[in-house]
């Protein structure tokens, strides 16, 4: 239960709400099947293709949230080095189809690009959310808050997501980090975001929030996320209250104003 009644919500749309690691592993299994992966890399499950992949991916939305490498260079790549990881541990098991990869570069990006393409497509088709999403949700729209979508993913993405999976019609604002030019967890994507929300509950307008607005709104706004260090540090350095979703029970250091592996706790039933 909370501690205090609050009016502003910002959420983490990946693994918040939006059950990402089930929805990106059955649209990546998909594609396994269609291309027929296990025989033509000699991987000996789909399981072991996704754990592969994911901490390529990990890794490269690091280098992306620092600016070290652009959107497109992850979007490539993430699929070219896991299946290049594969070629090059088992180079004589790969089928003959596939051994033009070991040699020509280029057709390997080629064939990462249109794999990632299609995994896109895939994904945001996928429309599964984390246990109790919906029923926060709601609860929050029956109490007049406001909710904002605080993400750092693509926006062409991002934004199917919250229309196929029913959740658009909860959300006030949607702040995604490529249209503001910042990542969380720097504060100002959390400024842009309350200002949003605000201009939606108190003006209905374009007209810019003041200052004073914004400190009074800082006392009455929680961001809720699964992510310790973008998510909840970067909601503390803004000066905002903060629900940790830990589903996996990950040890935590850094004091968050509420922490659960439920998110349903976030209705406040006292």
């Amino acid at each position: 239960m909370l501690l205090k009644e609050y009016k502003y919500f910002l959420f983490d749309l990946d693994r918040t709400l939006w059950d990402f690691d089930l929805n990106a592993k059955n649209a990546i299994f998909k594609l396994i099947d269609k291309y027929d992966l296990l025989n033509n890399l000699n991987i000996q499950s789909k399981e072991d293709f996704f754990d592969r992949y994911e901490t390529i991916n990990h890794e490269l939305w690091d280098l992306y949230e620092t600016n070290k490498i652009t959107k497109e260079y992850l979007r490539i790549n993430r699929f070219t080095q896991t299946f290049e990881s594969f070629m090059e541990s088992n180079p004589d098991k790969i089928s003959r189809e596939y051994e033009k990869y070991l040699i020509d570069k280029t057709a390997l990006e080629i064939f990462g690009s249109k794999f990632s393409d299609e995994y896109l497509e895939k994904m945001v088709l996928e429309h599964e959310l984390v246990p109790g999403a919906e029923k926060v949700l709601k609860w929050i729209k029956m109490n007049n808050g406001k909710i904002a979508i605080l993400t750092n993913g693509f926006k062409e993405v991002q934004y199917r997501k919250l229309i196929n999976s029913g959740m658009m019609k909860y959300i006030d604002a949607v702040i995604i980090s490529e249209e503001v030019g910042v990542h969380k967890p720097c504060p100002i994507i959390f400024k842009r975001a309350l200002e949003a929300l605000l201009q939606n509950s108190e003006t209905g307008s374009n007209k810019e929030i003041s200052n004073e607005k914004t400190r009074s709104a800082k006392s009455v706004a929680l961001m809720v996320g699964d992510d310790f260090s973008k998510d909840i540090e970067g909601a503390q350095i803004y000066g905002i209250d903060q629900f940790y979703y830990n589903p996996y029970c990950k040890p935590c250091y850094g004091a968050p104003t509420y922490e659960s592996d439920d998110l349903t706790e976030i209705i406040n039933t006292g």
